[in-house]
C-alpha cells in the first residue's frame, strides 16, 4: 500500500497509532467523557467498588495520559514525514502545513462542542510552531525537548504568576462549579453542554496545558523527539531495530521504577493539607510526568517488540484502525457523549469501570473491523479524506480501482 506521493507506508506506524488511538478511547470511556476530576459525594453517581478501584488504579498508571503521549510523538513522526516528502520533490510545504493545521482546529472545535478534551484545537495550536523547529540541528532539538521533559515549562510558569492556575474559579473535586458541570452532562441539553465546552471548557483544558498540568510543553517535545526520530532514519528504517527496540524497553522500565520512587517519594512528604502553590508541588509533578515519559516509552517498545517479532501477525489488524485515527477519534467521542451525556442514554455516574471497560473494547473491536472493511475499498478514511482534500485544494481520488 503507499500513499500519494509513492513513499511506502510504514505498518508498523499505522499499527502504533492505532495501538494509540484504542488507548484513548479506554481512557476516555473510564473516565466517562468528562475531562475532568469527578466531584465529591452525591454529585457523581454510583460509588465505586474495590474492583472499580483497581481498575481506576491500573488506568490511572498505564493509561491516563500515556496515549496521547504516543499519540503526540506520533503527530510530530507524521509532521516531519509530511517535509520530507516535500523536500523529495523540490516543494516548500510549511506554509501548506500551516493551512493544514487551520483545518485541524477549525475540526477539533466541533469536536470541542461535544467533548471539552478534545486534543485537535491543542495541536492545531502548538503545531504552529514546528516548521522553525525543523530548521534546527537535531542537537537542539534535544536539548529543547529534554529541557521541556523536565519541567522547565511549569517552573517558569510558577516562578512567574506563583499561582497553580490562571482560572478565576477553582477546578476541584470539592468544587461547586464542578458539581454543577457534571449536573449539565447529566441532565442539559445539547445546547447547553456546547455553551459550557466552548467557554469553561476551553479554559481549563488550556489552562492545564500552560499552567502546573503542564501537559503543553510535555506535548511539543513529544513533537521534537518525532521530529528526529524521522530526520534521524529510525522510522524509515524500524522494521530492523527490533534489538534497540528490546534495550529501550528495559532502560525505560529502570527509569520508570526510580520515578515511580522519586514521584511517591515527593507526594508522601507534601505537607497536609496539600500546597499546590509551592516548589515541593512543583517537582512532584515533574516526578509524575518523567514517570509518564518512562512508561510511555516503555509502552510503545512492548508495542513494537511484539510487531517486529510477527509483523504480519494479529497486531497488524490494529494498521488500519490508526490510518483512520482522525475518523475514529471524532466517532468514538459521539458514541460515548451519546452513551454517558443527558441527550443520548444518560447513563454517567451510573456504570462501573469493568463495564465501562467492557464497552471501550467494544468500541475498539468494531472500529477496527470497519477500519479494515472500509480502507479494503477506499484509500483514505472519510475525514482523512476531506482533510487531505481541503489541505491540497483539490478532490483526491477515494475509491481504490
Amino acid at each position: 500500500m503507499h500513499n500519494q506521493n509513492n513513499t511506502p507506508r510504514i505498518h508498523a506506524v499505522d499499527a502504533l497509532r492505532g495501538f494509540a488511538l484504542a488507548g484513548i478511547t479506554i481512557a476516555h470511556m473510564l473516565e466517562q467523557f468528562i475531562a475532568a476530576p469527578r466531584p465529591q459525594g452525591d454529585a457523581w453517581g454510583i460509588a465505586p467498588t474495590v474492583f472499580d478501584q483497581a481498575i481506576q488504579a491500573v488506568g490511572f498508571l498505564l493509561i491516563s495520559g500515556k496515549f496521547f503521549s504516543i499519540f503526540s510523538l506520533l503527530f510530530g513522526i507524521s509532521f516531519a514525514i509530511m517535509m520530507v516528502n516535500a523536500e523529495k520533490r523540490g516543494q516548500a510545504f510549511s506554509g501548506r502545513f500551516l493551512w493544514r493545521l487551520t483545518l485541524l482546529f477549525a475540526i477539533g472545535l466541533v469536536h470541542t462542542l461535544f467533548y471539552r478534551g478534545d486534543i485537535l484545537t491543542v495541536y492545531a495550536v502548538i503545531g504552529l510552531s514546528l516548521p522553525l523547529f525543523y530548521r534546527l540541528p537535531d542537537k537542539v532539538l534535544w536539548v529543547i525537548a529534554l529541557v521541556l521533559f523536565a519541567g522547565f515549562g511549569r517552573a517558569a510558569f510558577y516562578v512567574i504568576t506563583g499561582a497553580d492556575t490562571l482560572l478565576p474559579f477553582a477546578w476541584t473535586p470539592e468544587s461547586p462549579l464542578l458539581a454543577e458541570y457534571i449536573q449539565t452532562l447529566k441532565g442539559g441539553s445539547l445546547l447547553d453542554v456546547f455553551a459550557l465546552n466552548l467557554t469553561q471548557g476551553l479554559a481549563t483544558k488550556y489552562d492545564f496545558q500552560v499552567a502546573l498540568g503542564g501537559r503543553g510543553y510535555l506535548t511539543l517535545a513529544y513533537f521534537l523527539v518525532g521530529i528526529w526520530l524521522v530526520r534521524s532514519g529510525i522510522v524509515g528504517d524500524i522494521t530492523n531495530r527490533l534489538a534497540s527496540v528490546k534495550k529501550t524497553f528495559f532502560y525505560a522500565i529502570g527509569a520508570a521504577l526510580v520515578c515511580l520512587l522519586l514521584t511517591i517519594g515527593s507526594f508522601m512528604t507534601l505537607p497536609q493539607p496539600m500546597d499546590m502553590t509551592s516548589w515541593h508541588f512543583v517537582l512532584g509533578m515533574t516526578a509524575y510526568d518523567l514517570l509518564g515519559v518512562a512508561l510511555t516509552v516503555a509502552l510503545i517498545c512492548a508495542f513494537l517488540w511484539l510487531y517486529l517479532k510477527k509483523p504480519e501477525g494479529k497486531l497488524n489488524a490494529l494498521s488500519p484502525y490508526g490510518r483512520m485515527a482522525l475518523t475514529n477519534y471524532l466517532l468514538q467521542t459521539l458514541v460515548g457523549t451519546f452513551i454517558f451525556y443527558g441527550w443520548g442514554l444518560g447513563l454517567l455516574g451510573r456504570l462501573h469501570e469493568w463495564q465501562t471497560l467492557l464497552i471501550a473494547l467494544i468500541i475498539i473491536y468494531l472500529q477496527i473491523k470497519i477500519s479494515a472493511w472500509w480502507l479494503a475499498r477506499y484509500r483514505y478514511g472519510p475525514l482523512e479524506w476531506a482533510w487531505r482534500c481541503g489541505t491540497y485544494f483539490k478532490r483526491m481520488p477515494l475509491r481504490i480501482e
